[in-house]
């Protein structure tokens, strides 16, 4: 199943949730109130509400803080390909220079391809290996820095950072790819906060015909912020709230 599948899922699964589940808690709080079967469940509300949802707001704080760390490690990647051709425009020759000005543009290209699209096994491997050959040979065209004899030993070493730089970071954004919050946390946090609104209807008749009201709306902005939770755990993709990876036009503007 590809990312178009599971966004279209998603989606759909969120569409059917923000129709039934409001009106589903809204009635059975209209049901408690006509029976009389109030209650006033007392801690119950804050063990929910401070137990729970202070977890589940954990698990969105750390999501949004792969989504940041993902963006700034995206700037360094920008940073550093500028640094590589910057130096290699004034130290190259032509045809080097074109070679190097080639793959910095086409990295970013294989970067979208890679995080961009939810490719498994070989597929996996293959795009991998694309950006395996992009790094061996910027490592090459350090090489060439080093037979120009143009660059002193600072400088050389400079460059060897820079290339470890950038594979540190590209190896980070390949990480927040891989590894999220643990799915069976994020089941049990989604269904458990959905029950607990639901368990609190006599809770909520309480309140008379505000309550009616007032249920409805938790349910409404809970089922948002599991369905925000789910779009920062994996932060690249077509979305506006994604990172758009889409940037050849952006490359070949500023590697000139």
């Amino acid at each position: 199943m590809n990312t178009k599948q599971l966004m279209h899922n998603s989606t759909s699964f969120f569409l059917y949730r923000i129709l039934f589940l409001p009106p589903l808690v809204s009635f059975l709080t209209f049901i408690c109130l006509k029976y009389d079967f109030t209650l006033t469940l007392k801690g119950i509300d804050l063990i929910f509400f401070g137990g729970l949802f202070f977890v589940f707001a954990i698990s969105i704080s750390t999501a949004n803080t792969r989504r940041f760390q993902a963006i700034e490690e995206m700037a360094n990647l920008w940073a550093l390909a500028m640094s590589f051709w910057q130096t290699g425009k004034r130290h190259l020759s032509e045809g080097e220079k074109e070679k190097l000005q080639y793959e910095l543009r086409e990295f970013f290209e294989k970067l979208r391809f890679l995080f961009h699209v939810d490719v498994i096994g070989e597929e996996a491997k293959k795009r991998l290996a694309d950006i395996d050959d992009f790094f061996n040979e910027i490592s090459l065209t350090v090489e060439k820095f080093r037979k120009t004899e143009k660059v002193s030993a600072p400088e050389l070493a400079c460059l060897l950072g820079w290339l470890e730089k950038m594979y540190s970071s590209f190896e980070k954004l390949l990480a927040i790819k891989e590894n999220r919050t643990p799915r069976t946390l994020r089941i049990f946090l989604d269904w458990a906060l959905v029950a607990g609104v639901l368990i609190l209807s006599p809770q909520f008749a309480t309140l008379g015909l505000y309550g009616i009201f007032a249920s409805f709306l938790i349910m409404c902005f809970l089922i948002i912020l599991i369905k925000v939770q789910k779009m920062l755990e994996y932060p690249f993709g077509k979305n506006m709230d994604h990172i758009d990876l889409r940037m050849r036009n952006k490359a070949y503007k500023r590697i000139t």
